[in-house]
């Protein structure tokens, strides 16, 4: 294959990552989740996903698919890589002293992406956006962890009763929650307004009691 050929590739994540982006309908399942990187960016929200439709920007500028656009053009341009934009997710962290939602919300990006690249697609969002100061964002990797997770089909607004369901089965199974829900939503309400075809993927991280 010659490098016209290679630089046509686009790298879908979602297929390279089947484990945690490819989930089907069915019983909660105990996953160990790869090492990943991820741009993300930590907000308080009003919002409570009971939109059936178009929904309230998460933040009125999307940083951080803004950024991950950035980084598309670079990894094109200086590696050869090409890949598509992936789900956005949000870990709810619960309610703060104003009764908003406290969220870190991310994308994943790929382990080609360094924190230089980072940093410059960050440059380019913020002159892009003429000078304008732009929320605080971060360049993280998140380290293997063990999770359990089920895929949600119907409205954003009941997902927690699918968490219930991966809490009940991770107690039967020896297992403790340590961390907070996370969602990946893999279908996009504004893509979609049919609520009964929505599907996010409910995930927490857990550990082995002793």
């Amino acid at each position: 294959m010659d490098t016209a050929q290679i630089k046509k590739i686009i790298h879908d994540h979602r297929k390279i990552y089947p484990q945690v982006y490819a989930l089907k309908p069915g019983d909660v399942n105990i996953q160990q989740i790869p090492k990943l990187q991820y741009v993300s960016q930590q907000m308080n929200t009003a919002f409570h996903m009971n939109w059936a439709g178009h929904p309230e920007p998460i933040d009125e500028q999307w940083i951080v698919v803004k950024i991950a656009n950035q980084l598309k053009q670079i990894t094109k341009n200086t590696l050869g890589y090409q890949f598509k934009l992936m789900p956005h997710e949000i870990i709810w962290h619960g309610l703060n002293e104003c009764n908003q939602n406290s969220v870190t919300y991310k994308m994943q990006v790929p382990n080609c992406i360094t924190l230089t690249m980072y940093e410059e697609a960050r440059a380019k969002v913020e002159r892009n956006l003429r000078g304008k100061v732009i929320p605080e964002t971060k360049f993280i990797g998140v380290d293997s962890i063990l999770c359990a997770q089920k895929l949600h089909v119907g409205h954003y607004r009941d997902t927690k009763l699918t968490y219930q369901e991966i809490e009940s089965y991770t107690g039967e199974q020896g297992y403790r929650i340590k961390g907070d829900r996370k969602e990946i939503y893999l279908t996009p309400a504004m893509e979609c307004h049919h609520p009964e075809t929505w599907k996010t993927v409910v995930s927490v991280e857990i550990e082995q009691l002793n």
